[in-house]
């Protein structure tokens, strides 16, 4: 594998120029359009999702490139660059990080290649791709494609990982969170999607999106609920929601009746475990109870459109459920105090509450520690690297202590060991959760002492009388 070509472009830097950049976009995007019919085909192929699906993934991945595209601007470039000529600060300067390494995720393949690719275009990177050798036909198209579209000396495709010294030396992506880099943008993508459904959810609405959210895509999404907490209430209601909704599954594309006969893996091995139930399965999709909170179904990362629910009896319950690690995602789906209150104590990467973004489905999950974006999946900046040319000088009042100045000195000092500002909250005005509980243990306590002592007086006063 020779990456030469890779290490020379990035040092001589033709990928920083802006006209080179909307270059190569006007070619990929052009060459990606003539083989459009071709890239659909093979995506069906792979991946036996609908037309619809197919053409969503495509626009998806289209549209990410104009978006990219009109970011990249020569007219701005050319002012930050001789802003320090005009004597003015290039505070926000930028330049790519040089080299930027992507390990796509399978799900929606061509979507996370275009993602990825598309804005480490934009920041003005040379780009390597992995892609295995496969019998599946887009890796094999796109193997075909791309090089067509793209520099060779800025872009290539390897099958095989390089070794350390050069991915060292580039910003990894890596889609399916299993590589052991620390750095670089890596997505969750073996983390859980838990959805939880309260009892003061819109059940219906909340059934509709999350039976589109699990059989959408082969099940297969990142975002698509591993699990789905339903309140205990809300059980009945939500459950013949989701069956209504899921009716729809038994027929096919058109219309035409699907085989009953095949089932997936994890419905016939849910069929013999007595922790689950199948409440209504279909052509290798089923809805699924799990009624053992230790049921192993509750830690697993679920890749068929099998939907599991589980109840929970109150907010807390909901929160304690398992969720011992950092989940891709929480759908939320309460009223809003509710909502406030679950995203608060869950820990995910990204929560959405009362709706499930359906672009979302599409591509990659979103990097670690980063927020998602409307318009793509990745945004140019995080391809930058921040390199500020500062020409103002900045009043400094450390230099005033340097020079000596004895009377500015001695005020900063008395201003730097000066108290901080009152918080203006008076002493015991806040109730902690330790105190409430000792006045509440306080106040049963005596009323437990009042009603001993009143019934004591009671018969007491009762037997004077008698005697």
């Amino acid at each position: 594998m020779d990456l030469s070509r890779i290490l020379a472009a990035n040092i001589d830097g033709r990928t920083q120029n802006a006209r080179y950049r909307q270059s190569q976009f006007q070619k990929l995007q052009s060459n990606l359009v003539k083989h459009i019919a071709s890239i659909q085909d093979a995506i069906s192929s792979d991946s036996g999702h609908t037309r619809a699906e197919v053409r969503a993934e495509v626009v998806l991945a289209l549209q990410d490139i104009r978006t990219h595209y009109s970011s990249v601007s020569l007219e701005k470039d050319l002012e930050a660059e001789y802003r320090i000529a005009r004597g003015i600060d290039n505070a926000d300067g930028m330049r790519g990080n040089g080299i930027v390494y992507i390990i796509p995720n399978a799900h929606t393949l061509f979507y996370s290649v275009i993602s990825a690719l598309s804005a480490a275009l934009a920041a003005g990177n040379c780009v390597v791709l992995e892609l295995a050798q496969t019998t599946s036909a887009l890796p094999a198209l796109l193997r075909k494609i791309l090089p067509e579209a793209l520099d060779n000396d800025t872009f290539t495709i390897t099958a095989q990982r390089p070794d350390p010294s050069f991915l060292n030396k580039a910003l990894i992506v890596d889609q399916t969170g299993e590589s052991n880099t620390n750095g670089g943008l890596v997505s969750p993508a073996t983390a859980r999607t838990v959805a939880i459904v309260d009892r003061t959810a819109n059940i219906t609405e909340a059934a509709r999106e999350l039976v589109a959210a699990r059989f959408a895509l082969g099940g297969r999404s990142p975002y698509s609920p591993d699990l789905v907490l339903v309140h205990e209430f809300a059980m009945k209601p939500f459950v013949e929601a989701v069956i209504q909704h899921a009716s729809k599954y038994l027929a096919g594309e058109n219309g035409e009746a699907r085989s009953l006969s095949r089932k997936s893996a994890l419905l016939d091995s849910i069929q013999k475990d007595r922790s689950a139930r199948v409440l209504v399965s279909g052509s290798n999709w089923g809805v699924v109870e799990v009624q053992d909170r230790k049921s192993p179904l509750l830690q697993k990362k679920i890749a068929e459109k099998v939907l599991l629910v589980h109840p929970f009896s109150s907010l807390d319950d909901a929160i304690d459920a398992n969720f011992n690690q950092t989940l891709a995602a929480t759908y939320a789906f309460a009223a809003p105090s509710s909502a406030k209150y679950l995203t608060q104590f869950i820990d995910a990467h990204v929560s959405w509450v009362n709706h499930i973004p359906s672009h979302m489905l599409i591509g990659p999950a979103i990097p670690k520690n980063t927020i998602p974006f409307s318009k793509s999946r990745y945004i140019k900046t995080q391809f930058e690297l921040p390199r500020p040319k500062l020409i103002t000088p900045i009043p400094s009042s450390v230099q005033v202590i340097l020079d000596n100045n004895t009377s500015k000195a001695d005020t900063l000092w008395r201003e730097a060991i000066a108290p901080l500002a009152s918080t203006k909250q008076r002493p015991g005005f806040k109730i902690g959760f330790f105190e409430q509980g000792i006045i509440t243990g306080g106040l049963i306590t005596l009323a437990s002492l009042v009603a001993t002592v009143s019934t004591l007086g009671y018969y007491t006063w009762t037997y004077v009388r008698r005697v």
